[in-house]
């Protein structure tokens, strides 16, 4: 395994994706922004519920705190790259998952992803 090569993959294939669509370039931006996306992308994709206090719970406070997390998931609405809904239980709880362009985006990706790393061994 070329390690040098793989690095030097990885390290294109991410500045390649800011010149890309705003949900990678959403996804890329933070910390925050990449644990939130990866874990609504693994709700919906699992065809699950993930709620603002799913992802309160889950996500380390070293990485985000509360205020943090809603202020994203709120970005998100608004860029459309996350539908919220009512849940159906509570009305009070709001549940989140990927736009359809996401989940495209997400795929994407994910096969990107898997192309570059192939070289390891």
């Amino acid at each position: 395994m070329d390690v040098g090569s793989v690095i030097k993959n990885l390290k294109d294939n991410f500045y390649k994706r800011f010149d890309r669509n705003d949900e990678v370039r959403f996804l890329d931006s933070s910390s925050i922004n990449h644990a939130i996306c990866l874990e609504i992308a693994e709700a919906t994709f699992k065809n699950e519920l993930i709620s603002y206090e799913d992802l309160c719970h889950v996500i380390p406070r070293k990485i985000g705190a509360r205020s943090t997390i809603l202020n994203t998931l709120n970005l998100g609405v608004s860029k459309g790259f996350f539908i919220k809904k009512n849940s159906i239980e509570d009305k009070r709880k709001k549940t989140y998952r990927l736009s359809e362009k996401f989940q495209e985006s997400i795929k994407e990706w994910v096969t990107e992803l898997k192309n570059v790393t192939s070289l390891i061994e």
